[in-house]
């Protein structure tokens, strides 16, 4: 160091305190990933085991509407009903576990005038939630998951007629592509999904290019959130992207999610998790745990094993303390016919 005559700003050592301790950090809370608001866990008590799937033409099966079939004349024998059962299907789910480390030597954690073990506990945990919003939203994006009736491309005739970024008033595509899907879902199930159950997923870039649209602007013009948006003050997580909490009455959910695709010195690369050309729908009724034995028209489901497990382990010998969060699960699209995957979204 340069030897330097005393002045206001070299009579002091400098040190973390001067700030107040500030810490400039980007840490996430589990509880704020979207995840939590579009699928459901299943807390489950083994690593493997069989959920039933059961059909549901049955209950609302009616080939005549006299109901000739149904009916039962004095004297004579009453209808038997030898067909009348559903076919069921075991289908399992297989958990697997994920450790998410880090090592931390013991002159860091001493030297630190931070916290140092909860601070990277925390970025453990967002590490955890990112990569189980991943997998989850790589299921709901894979058109193979889905029965054919329950994906289509946005543009083609009788879904949407156009792509959502050529939305206008005249075709209004992402309304008639909303209810499209929502009459899909309700006639597949007997309406067993209640379309207030209806969820819609999109990505940010999607978000973005939903709010410029003609058709939307032109819906929010006509609404009570219209001034609230020309100010920038609608209400809800949507406000940033332009959007209201609800569109043609389905709630939206966007998943902002960020995924670290490179390695540490590499250049920083860095994407949304969810695609921006696709979107989907899903119903998630109910809280965010799913209740034990009750059916479940759950679009995914997370089935829990383990969750959010933190370990630290104390290594005497080379003076360090590995920390890692532990979760165990299995991800799975329990009811694909509860959902509708949309493609071709953008042009």
């Amino acid at each position: 160091m340069v030897a330097q005559y005393p002045s206001a700003s070299n009579v002091f050592v400098k040190d973390h305190e001067a700030s107040g301790k500030l810490t400039v950090d980007f840490s996430r809370n589990v509880k704020d990933f979207a995840i939590n608001n579009y699928a459901q866990i299943q807390p489950v008590t083994k690593v493997a085991g069989y959920y039933r799937e059961v059909t549901v033409e049955e209950a609302g099966r009616i080939l005549n509407s006299d109901l000739a079939n149904f009916a039962w004349a004095d004297g004579a024998a009453a209808p038997e009903g030898f067909e009348g059962t559903e076919k069921h299907e075991w289908k399992e789910y297989r958990a697997e576990r994920y450790a998410f480390p880090v090592t931390l030597g013991d002159l860091t954690i001493d030297q630190a005038s931070w916290d140092v073990r909860n601070e990277y506990a925390a970025k453990k945990a967002q590490q955890a939630m990112t990569g189980r919003t991943i997998k989850l939203v790589d299921k709901l994006l894979t058109a193979a998951n889905y029965d054919a009736t329950h994906t289509a491309a946005v543009a083609t005739a009788g879904v949407g007629g156009a792509r959502w970024d050529a939305a206008v008033t005249s075709n209004q595509a992402v309304k008639q592509s909303l209810n499209y899907a929502a009459n899909i879902i309700l006639k597949d199930t007997l309406a067993g999904v209640d379309i207030n159950d209806l969820i819609l997923v999109i990505s940010p870039g999607l978000a973005k290019e939903l709010s410029a649209t003609q058709e939307l602007v032109d819906h929010i013009k006509g609404s009570p959130d219209a001034l609230a948006q020309i100010r920038g003050e609608l209400p809800g997580k949507n406000a940033i992207y332009g959007l209201p909490e609800k569109l043609y009455g389905f709630p939206v959910v966007v998943e902002k999610t960020v995924k670290v695709t490179s390695r540490k010195g590499a250049t920083k690369a860095t994407s949304f998790v969810m695609d921006d050309n696709k979107a989907v729908m899903v119903s998630r009724p109910g809280g965010l745990l799913g209740v034990f034995g009750a059916p479940s028209f759950s679009t995914a489901t997370i089935f829990m094993m383990e969750e959010m497990t933190t370990e630290t382990l104390r290594d005497e010998k080379d003076r360090r303390t590995l920390l890692r969060v532990v979760e165990n699960y299995d991800v799975v699209l329990t009811a694909p016919v509860s959902g509708f995957l949309f493609t071709d979204v953008l042009t």
